[in-house]
């Protein structure tokens, strides 16, 4: 039942968005369906690939390595090149899962939640670099001419270093000395490497239609029929709460941001602290719900996607957090919250000092 908690609670707050604000025809239409169609196709690609099994080698290499190190870093390494085309979500999701059985089996669990914190980073640090990477790179991509990639090229490029070494300080250097001893089993491999190739090829294309090489729609109808075609049972194995949550949230916020209450004080925030709000508010309500609610008063679409992604580190590392929370696991709560601040405020601070950004 824990599953459908997002679900309810994002359909809960759409509704008093709707009774606050009554939703015209003008509003449904504008919500960003070319966004919502595209995560809809990633997370079908995803299922399939979850499905055939096809991180399995993946898993295998890991596991695998001689240091812990070495370990952690594979799996950080690939959860940020799969992120551009996945989602960081998605990448995140599988390559954390990935770790945890990796280190369980090596009798490295210490390192766990640490590991899962860098991945976290990592994958929304490589999403940063393609409209596909993410839903706010998509809201923005699909309603203004921005290229994500010239726009976020220098906070991808500055993420790198820093997380490697937020990870030391945070570890500290016993852990590029601490060994594997214990190697895991290679990963069964079930799978079908046609249907794996399949679903590769699906999520480049839908990455290329994305960045607006490939008209969407028509991505989307050949998309849907090679599926019908090929693998018609994948459609039921696609999260479709994780996606329903997030139309549902992306309603309410742009609800909310059209009311006669909100869309004046927005409006002046922006004018008054345009670099300062989309960071806050995208590190507090997360990048999606940010870009959904300042899109319709941003003068330069570039910076909010920017700003957005920046804060969007701090939110994710806070909200990853909460389940250890709920499990009492305060102090590997704060080590995530500590490893996502410290990467999201150290790439917005070295920005502020090669662009010279205003407050």
């Amino acid at each position: 039942m824990r599953k459908f908690i997002p679900l309810a609670a994002s359909a809960a707050i759409m509704l008093i968005s709707f009774i606050l604000t009554p939703p015209s025809g003008e509003f449904i239409v504008s919500l960003p369906w070319q966004a919502f169609l595209t995560l809809f196709m990633i997370s079908i690609a995803a299922a399939g690939l979850k499905r055939e099994n096809a991180y399995a080698p993946l898993e295998t290499f890991a596991a695998s390595l001689e240091y812990t190190v070495s370990a952690i870093g594979a799996m950080t390494f690939f959860a940020f090149i799969t992120a551009p085309f996945l989602t960081a979500p998605y990448s995140a999701i599988a390559f954390i899962a990935i770790s945890d059985r990796v280190l369980e089996k090596t009798e490295k669990e210490g390192y766990a939640n640490a590991s899962a914190a860098l991945i976290s980073a990592a994958a929304y640090s490589g999403s940063m670099l393609l409209p596909a990477g993410s839903a706010q790179n998509l809201i923005i991509s699909s309603r203004y001419s921005v290229s994500a990639i010239e726009t976020m090229y220098p906070a991808f490029l500055i993420s790198i270093p820093v997380m490697a070494l937020v990870l030391i300080i945070i570890l500290g250097r016993n852990l590029l000395r601490d060994r594997i001893y214990m190697h895991a089993k290679a990963s069964d491999d079930t799978g079908s490497k046609s249907l794996r190739m399949f679903y590769i090829c699906l999520l480049l294309v839908v990455a290329l239609s994305a960045s607006k090489l490939f008209f969407w729609f028509d991505v989307l109808i050949v998309f849907l029929a090679v599926v019908i075609v090929f693998d018609r049972k994948v459609f039921l194995k696609a999260d479709y709460i994780m996606l329903a949550s997030f139309m549902f949230i992306i309603a309410a916020a742009e609800s909310f941001a059209s009311s006669g209450l909100l869309e004046p004080v927005i409006r002046q925030g922006m004018e008054s602290h345009p670099i300062l709000l989309p960071y806050i508010l995208s590190a507090l309500l997360s990048p999606s719900v940010a870009s959904a609610m300042l899109d319709s008063t941003v003068q330069h679409p570039d910076m909010l996607l920017l700003l957005v992604n920046l804060g969007g580190m701090a939110f994710l590392s806070s909200a990853s957090a909460i389940p250890l929370l709920m499990r009492r696991k305060s102090p590997a709560a704060m080590q995530r919250i500590a490893i996502g601040m410290a990467i999201s405020l150290s790439a917005l601070g070295i920005l502020f000092l090669l662009k010279d950004l205003p407050v």
